[in-house]
Formats: structure tokens, C-alpha cells, sequence
């Protein structure tokens, strides 16, 4: 299986004066390779997708074009960056992982326990909103499954977002309206692999997940108020929620700490 993390920015850097990350994504990706490496993944199945050259380590990004970067919205640059890796023949026969910077591995993560069905990508659930206090159905795409069968995909996503200007979980949506025939494809996976935490019941969809929870989607830097208590770093790392637990594990715990965001 192969960890995927993707990052393109104008800037050709991690650190952009021009946008709300500043320098924070230059923290995460170090956050991100010293954790998969904990966790007992290879140098070579971690997959490091920039517009520039970088290298933390022993992992070295391997750099796109310019042209992957999506203005319209810039989540959906993802989308640009699989098809590019598939046009140059890039994508294997592995099984793929894709997640956000800020989607924490917490647990080990097996292909077999993935079980994608042919042809298909796999997507969890948004989780359970405190809007609705019910899990309704959008994909989130903090996590995707997906392998060499699913260029075809990608590229029907790419599509309706340049034709709606959309992020890529609108163009999902819009996806699933227009062109039925590709439901049978996106398969939902667990919530236990992207459990996040922005509009949503945190501890209700923890809860739901399976256990032990593999994946937590937080933005550690976000000071926004959720839970109706505290931001990120209150609920989930210091355990100050319903159920006073600490939603990440020890790794986390000392990455955070070695990175001075504790």
C-alpha cells in the first residue's frame, strides 16, 4: 500500500505569504513522515506530491507540474495531481491511501481490511453533524482509497469541478446527480479512517467508528470553538470533551510536543 500527501501552491513552497497556512504545512509534512515511519511504513511507499523540490527524512517529494494546481478551488488540486500521476504512469497495482496534512494515522492501516472492490474508490462518510445529529450522506475526501482501475474517475471529478467551480466533495455531489451510472464505484469505507472534527458530533462519530480508531482529522493550528467547548487541540489532545479521553495516541502526543504545538 502506498501513504499519498499532496501539496501544490504557486508559491512552490510549504510556507505561502499568501494564504491562511503561512508556515504551518511545513510543520505537518515533518509531523506526517515521522509518523508513518513510527507506524513501520516504508521510505519508498510514502509518497510526497509537490510543485517543487523537498525532501525530509530519507523521503523525497516527487514534483508535478505547475499546471496541477486548481484556482478555482485549491482542495481540488488532489484531483489534478492522481490524474497527472496516472498520465505518467505513476500509479501501480498497490493499493493508494490519499489523506490531508492534517488527517492523523493513529493505528496500523492494511489493504486487507480495505476490501476496495474493482473499479471502485473508497470514501468515508462525513461522520455525524451536531446539524442534524444523524450521519447524512456526503463523502468526505480527507481520505481516498483507490487504485491503477479508477483514472476514469478521477478525470469525471475533475470535470464537474472546473464546470461548477466547485471543491471536489461539492463536485461529488453534483457527481452523483447528473451521472447515476458511477454510484455503483464510490464505495464507502469506515468512518474509522477519517474521523474528523469540523461541524461534526466528535465523540458520536468516535464512538461509531471501528476500534481502535485509525485515522483523526483535525487541524491542530485551528482555534475555532468546536465540540461547543474548545478548539482542536482542547478535544482532541488534551482530552477536554464528554468523555474526558485524549483522541490521539503517545506518537502524536510527542510529535506535537517535538514540533512546539503541544
Amino acid at each position: 500500500m502506498k501513504n499519498l500527501l499532496i501539496y501544490i501552491n504557486p508559491s512552490k513552497s510549504f510556507v505561502s505569504p499568501d494564504e491562511g497556512w503561512k508556515g504551518e504545512v511545513d510543520i505537518l509534512v515533518k509531523i506526517q513522515i515521522d509518523n508513518s515511519l513510527e507506524l513501520g511504513w516504508k521510505r519508498e511507499d510514502i509518497l510526497v506530491v509537490t510543485n517543487f523540490d523537498y525532501e525530509y527524512n530519507g523521503v523525497k517529494a516527487l514534483v508535478v507540474s505547475d499546471d496541477t494546481f486548481c484556482e478555482c478551488s485549491p482542495t481540488a488540486s488532489k484531483v489534478n495531481v492522481i490524474i497527472e500521476l496516472f498520465n505518467k504512469g505513476l500509479i501501480g497495482k498497490d493499493l493508494y491511501w490519499f489523506h490531508d496534512w492534517d488527517a492523523f494515522q493513529l493505528a496500523p492501516i492494511t489493504e486487507e481490511e480495505i476490501k476496495l472492490k474493482e473499479g471502485c474508490i473508497g470514501l468515508t462518510g462525513y461522520g455525524i453533524t451536531r446539524m442534524r445529529n444523524k450521519d447524512f450522506f456526503r463523502w468526505s475526501t480527507g481520505t481516498i482509497f483507490f487504485k491503477d482501475d479508477t483514472k476514469d474517475l478521477f478525470e469525471l471529478l475533475r470535470d464537474v469541478v472546473y464546470k461548477h467551480k466547485a471543491n471536489e466533495e461539492v463536485a461529488l455531489l453534483a457527481l452523483r446527480r447528473t451521472n447515476p451510472a458511477v454510484l455503483p464505484r464510490l464505495q464507502t469505507v469506515d468512518i474509522t479512517y477519517n474521523v474528523a472534527t469540523r461541524k461534526r458530533d466528535i465523540i458520536a462519530t468516535y464512538n461509531a467508528a471501528a476500534q481502535p480508531v485509525r485515522v483523526i482529522h483535525f487541524h491542530p493550528f485551528d482555534k475555532r470553538v468546536i465540540e461547543g467547548e474548545g478548539d482542536n487541540m482542547a478535544v482532541c489532545v488534551r482530552g477536554e470533551n464528554s468523555i474526558n479521553k485524549v483522541l490521539v495516541n503517545q506518537t502524536i502526543l510527542d510529535l506535537f510536543e517535538k514540533y512546539n504545538i503541544l
